[in-house]
């Protein structure tokens, strides 16, 4: 059905708003990224850091907002995702310094056992965090909120925000998630759409809330994400998700803004390149002419010539001296569909979303393109089908010792089988055997820990479903070596353990 003249009109301010806010909330980030905090006093230090946490949580809120407005789906945050916990905790915790004007902070205790990567929607996880913690804050004038993060049995992660407030009234416990349930005797400033928006959002990550009354005092609010939820598999992707080595590659950034410039150019340093800086259009046209550039980082809105001029410019140079395609990258405030469709029809590779939130992020798009080009780069550290004998332990723990040797036997038997199965379909081709056995493997390296090998038994599972030989070509013969490094592995974790030699 064609769109109404106002509804066109409200989705191009909406279009044009959102691409301001993004500049603006890039400059923030970009501003705090480049402070030299380490200089500045422990205090000041900590203020800057909540706001460049909260600078980042505006920037995926926007996105969200301006989606609303203009009837765009950006892309989900419901499917797998990958949050490095340590540091996402971290940040989160910097959100809420202890100051004169804050006395109560937030005080994060992390599990010693914790994972290092979850596959959890981070913006979902993130928001109801951020609603727990500020209701707790806002009922707690003094004393203490504490975020608690543990494995509890069954390897469930539960994150627990506790605080020495008054906790909750009976009221209050039976209207919880009702939109405005705020009892109206309530003291305390609000509307009463925290819990309400929480539970919608744990519902999104597949996760429970539970809601109490601390024993000794105050408020005890838990999100339990169950393994199923928070350790689906890593895709293959994630999964290999070092910064990509850029050494000995020449990258043009074609960018106006001279924070960003600086910004682009010292993470592309990090990452091994060497650089070359067009302030405007025609200069980055000019540069890509006279000198012979790898990968190319344009900016959309440039003076004297917009970055989608450059693009299709340089693609009929291209295409008149019949010469291989350039890598380029458009980097972007503008997120709409319509936007990103005639960024593509110019001849961008990809798009980049300013602001640009990390140097993970960034090198991971950057990784992504020159992987469509079927030149991947070196990354910058080996991924190991290993990641610890954690997981192994807490295995042994739940079967206990008189059934630790079993279930010790019935591993090493179930990885020949599944390595055997899956060298024997290979070879044959047969899609069929290639899906049950991946299927297993997808739970034997999940229990083992190694997130690396499940995230390719997904990804070889996906594509015999499909029939889909170039992914198995590519993908199993890197499986089966980690397969067999797995292997070898447990035989000398029994018999070290059991003092057994290898069946």
């Amino acid at each position: 059905m064609p769109q109404s003249p106002d509804r066109q009109v409200t989705q191009t301010r909406a279009a044009l708003l959102g691409h301001d806010m993004r500049n603006a909330i890039s400059d923030i980030l970009s501003g705090l990224e480049l402070s030299d905090l380490s200089s500045m006093d422990y205090a000041m230090a900590q203020q800057l850091r909540a706001v460049q946490s909260a600078a980042r949580q505006l920037a995926r809120l926007s996105d969200e907002v301006l989606a609303l407005v203009s009837g765009e789906a950006l892309p989900s945050d419901t499917g797998p995702a990958v949050i490095q916990l340590p540091e996402f905790l971290q940040e989160l915790a910097n959100r809420w310094p202890t100051s004169a004007a804050n006395p109560v902070g937030l005080t994060l205790k992390m599990g010693a056992d914790l994972p290092r990567l979850i596959g959890t929607p981070e913006r979902a996880l993130e928001r109801a965090l951020v609603n727990i913690i500020g209701n707790s804050m806002k009922h707690t004038p003094k004393g203490v909120v504490t975020l608690g993060v543990t494995l509890d049995s069954h390897e469930a992660l539960r994150f627990t925000v506790r605080d020495t407030g008054r906790g909750f009234s009976d009221e209050a416990l039976a209207r919880l998630f009702e939109l405005g349930g705020r009892p109206a005797a309530s003291a305390t400033p609000g509307t009463g759409m925290g819990l309400h928006i929480v539970r919608e959002l744990v519902d999104r990550i597949r996760g429970r809330l539970d809601i109490a009354n601390a024993p000794d005092g105050g408020a005890q609010v838990s999100i339990i994400l169950p393994r199923t939820a928070w350790a689906p598999g890593v895709s293959l992707q994630s999964a290999e998700n070092a910064p990509p080595d850029l050494t000995g590659k020449t990258v043009l950034v074609a960018e106006d803004n001279l924070t960003n410039q600086l910004l682009i150019r010292q993470m592309l340093e990090t990452l091994g390149a060497r650089c070359m800086v067009a302030a405007d259009g025609e200069q980055a046209l000019n540069l890509l002419r006279r000198l012979p550039i790898d990968l190319a980082l344009v900016d959309i809105e440039m003076p004297r010539l917009s970055g989608l001029d450059v693009i299709t410019s340089w693609r009929a140079d291209e295409t008149s001296k019949g010469a291989d395609r350039l890598p380029i990258l458009a980097v972007t405030a503008f997120v709409l569909s319509s936007n990103r469709a005639q960024i593509y029809d110019a001849g961008a590779d990809a798009i980049l979303a300013k602001p640009i939130m990390s140097l993970e992020s960034f090198g991971q798009a950057i990784a992504a393109l020159l992987a469509k080009f079927g030149t991947p780069p070196q990354v910058a550290c080996e991924q190991t089908a290993l990641e610890g004998t954690l997981h192994l332990d807490r295995l042994l723990a739940l079967a206990g010792e008189a059934h630790g040797r079993e279930l010790m036997s019935r591993l090493i038997q179930d990885f020949a089988t599944v390595s055997m199965g899956i060298e024997r379909a290979l070879t044959n081709m047969d899609y069929a055997e290639m899906r049950a056995h991946t299927h297993v493997l997808i739970s034997l390296a999940g229990a083992v820990g190694s997130s690396t090998l499940q995230g390719k038994a997904e990804q070889l599972n996906d594509a015999a479903n499909s029939n889909d030989n170039g992914v198995i070509s590519k993908i199993a013969p890197g499986a089966v070596d980690d397969l067999a490094e797995i292997r070898n592995w447990l035989a000398q974790q029994n018999e070290t353990r059991f003092g057994e030699e290898r069946a």
